[in-house]
């Protein structure tokens, strides 16, 4: 069992994470940490803590930043066991976390194990959490694909015990964010069965500065990864099967968080204009009329009001966004 640790820009946070990993009930066969130049004294604090516990453990030391799809690729080529946890720096997991994913999976033979996830702010306080309950615990790999695309599942690649053989060499999207989308569901394709734990045993940590919060150019990347996924099921032949899922799918995870990033960024300070007026302008465009009475028809009323306002009174929706 390997657990592999990109380490960027954590200082306040990587001594709980590792913490986590050695509290483990199913203890960890090895540790890789990846340092990703963040520029801190965050890959020092990390190897100065497993030091000081006698835990060995193996360091992967990147020339310059790459980014956290490359740094979980970067680690994946020095694992050794035959089981993967990719373990985010700022995360923290239950002390049960490994043995209730590793006893799911071989009791399912499944290809790999996930559970469910808490956000949690700064201060430690739940805030919710990300997915619906599950209401079987094991699936065929197709239906934990379709559950992603309807929302019901999350790619995140943190909350997930994968086998190494479905991993391949470099299954994580390099130079993008969001690079855990599109990879999750090309291996649930793959996969014949997903091992699924009810009880949420991971805490995702959201706070300000990430990807999901700040508008950069990476939050553009999700336009990309729409393609990317578009790719995978077409590869499949489900873009047709699916289409009601895909529309809504665009909508809920692409468009709609494009919009509210950009908008929320706008509100919080008026910086990087050209950048909004990009994220915005391509929101709109991809917004099509004729998508509003089949998101209805299908039960998706919130997508369809945003693809009206945002297409037609975008301010009046930013104002609104403002007070919600």
């Amino acid at each position: 069992m390997s657990v592999v640790v990109p380490v960027y820009r954590c200082l306040p946070y990587v001594e709980n994470c590792l913490r986590s990993v050695l509290e483990q009930t199913r203890p960890i066969t090895q540790i890789v940490l990846v340092d990703d130049r963040g520029g801190d004294e965050s890959m020092a604090r990390a190897e100065s803590y497993l030091r000081s516990r006698g835990v060995d453990f193996t360091s992967v030391v990147h020339e310059r930043n790459e980014g956290l799809g490359r740094a979980r690729n970067s680690g994946l080529s020095a694992v050794t066991e035959d089981l993967v946890w990719f373990l985010d720096s700022d995360d923290e997991a239950a002390p049960d976390f490994v043995e209730r994913l590793e006893s799911a999976l071989i009791t399912a033979s499944a290809d790999f194990a996930c559970t469910r996830t808490t956000r949690v702010d700064e201060s430690g306080t739940a805030i919710q959490i990300d997915e619906a309950p599950f209401d079987a615990m094991v699936v065929s790999g197709r239906e934990f694909a379709r559950r992603l695309i309807l929302g019901d599942a999350k790619a995140y690649a943190c909350t997930k015990l994968f086998r190494r053989e479905l991993l391949g060499e470099r299954p994580w999207d390099e130079g993008q964010g969001y690079e855990d989308m599109a990879p999750v569901l090309r291996m649930s394709l793959a996969a014949e069965r997903v091992a699924l734990v009810e009880e949420p045993l991971y805490r995702y940590l959201y706070r300000e500065g990430s990807i999901s919060t700040s508008l950069t150019p990476r939050t553009l990347d999700l336009f990309k990864v729409e393609r990317d996924i578009d790719s995978a099921l077409g590869d499949h032949s489900l873009s047709t099967q699916w289409g009601n899922e895909i529309r809504a799918f665009r909508y809920r995870e692409v468009l709609t968080s494009v919009a509210h990033v950009a908008m929320r960024a706008r509100h919080a300070s008026p910086t990087r204009p050209e950048l909004y007026d990009e994220a915005i302008t391509r929101v709109r465009r991809s917004i099509s009329t004729d998508d509003v009475i089949p998101l209805v028809r299908t039960g998706h009323r919130r997508e369809a009001v945003f693809a009206v306002m945002v297409k037609y009174t975008p301010g009046l929706y930013s104002a609104i966004l403002r007070h919600r």
